[in-house]
């Protein structure tokens, strides 16, 4: 996460206005820190040297017996590190941005969020740092001054929107399975996958195979994401399904259905769902309330059955 320098002073406001919006800001943080896993706080040498009202800026806050301590252990937690970015680390281009009053600046850190492909996180001191993105001139010596976007968390709501985006534009780069395997984790997070399934995933090469997977393994995501741990089939939908009686009291039938999970049990996967493309798929999977998670232990063709052998 990088931070927007340009939204920490607030004008027109008071210490109360501003603690406010320092204490939203930190919710947001450590949204995505806990969620979203994202640890690197980037700053700018703004937060600790611009006044945010007049006479007061950060060091005051923090000397603030009114802040909670929380929210102060917090902020050092995120700055310790000292990540500081400076516009000299990104010489040739500059991004300009104008505010309600007409008035024009350099974002250092939207800057440095729309080259590295991240975002910013803004305090809400002003209407223009609630967007989803925030627009600005982008200006360099090789190209035309041109229209940016940059993706940006002011409010906890907005980190949800952040991942969707994220997983919709890793969802657009994946051509293989393998590329699908290395991003399970980032479009499939309430999901957990044995590590048989990485083989299955890389033998998978044709598109619309891997798309119909994808949109398979989305509808569990969907589903593991909202779990409480009492499994519901029929919630599931898409046919999802146990097996038979037959393939669970036949020996060879069964094993063939146990997998390794994650953490390191044997468990027989017997709840799937299919899946077209090149031949009929199914993808086993196992409800973990204790872990709120799925398992998904095999992606693949038809496992036989007492009546067929495979398909």
């Amino acid at each position: 996460m990088i931070l927007n320098e340009l939204s920490i002073r607030g004008n027109d406001m008071n210490h109360a206005d501003v603690n406010h919006a320092i204490s939203q800001m930190l919710k947001v943080c450590q949204k995505l820190f806990h969620e979203k896993g994202d640890r690197d706080f980037y700053y700018t040498t703004e937060l600790l040297t611009e006044d945010l009202v007049s006479g007061y800026k950060i060091y005051d806050w923090l000397q603030d017996s009114g802040i909670p301590q929380q929210e102060k252990a917090f902020f050092r937690t995120i700055i310790n590190r000292k990540q500081l970015i400076e516009e000299k680390d990104f010489p040739g281009s500059e991004l300009i941005i104008e505010s309600d009053d007409g008035e024009k600046n350099r974002a250092v850190g939207c800057l440095a969020a729309y080259e590295l492909e991240s975002y910013v996180v803004s305090m809400n001191t002003s209407s223009i740092w609630q967007t989803e993105e925030i627009v600005g001139t982008y200006v360099t010596l090789e190209q035309d001054d041109r229209y940016v976007a940059v993706e940006n968390c002011c409010f906890e709501e907005q980190v949800h929107l952040l991942e969707k985006k994220q997983k919709d534009r890793a969802r657009l780069m994946v051509s293989s399975g393998k590329e699908l395997w290395e991003k399970r984790k980032l479009l499939y997070p309430h999901l957990c996958f044995c590590d048989t399934v990485q083989k299955q995933l890389e033998e998978a090469r044709i598109s619309l195979h891997i798309q119909m997977i994808m949109k398979r393994l989305q509808v569990l995501e969907d589903y593991f994401g909202k779990f409480d741990g009492r499994f519901n089939k029929n919630e599931v939908g898409y046919g999802c399904r146990g097996e038979s009686e037959t393939v669970e009291t036949n020996d060879e039938l069964r094993r063939l259905r146990v997998f390794k999970t994650p953490y390191g049990k044997e468990e027989f996967f017997g709840w799937h769902i299919s899946f077209a493309g090149n031949f009929p798929g199914r993808i086993h999977f196992l409800p973990d309330a204790e872990h709120g998670v799925g398992i998904v232990g095999y992606i693949g063709k038809h496992l036989p059955t007492g009546k067929f052998s495979t398909i």
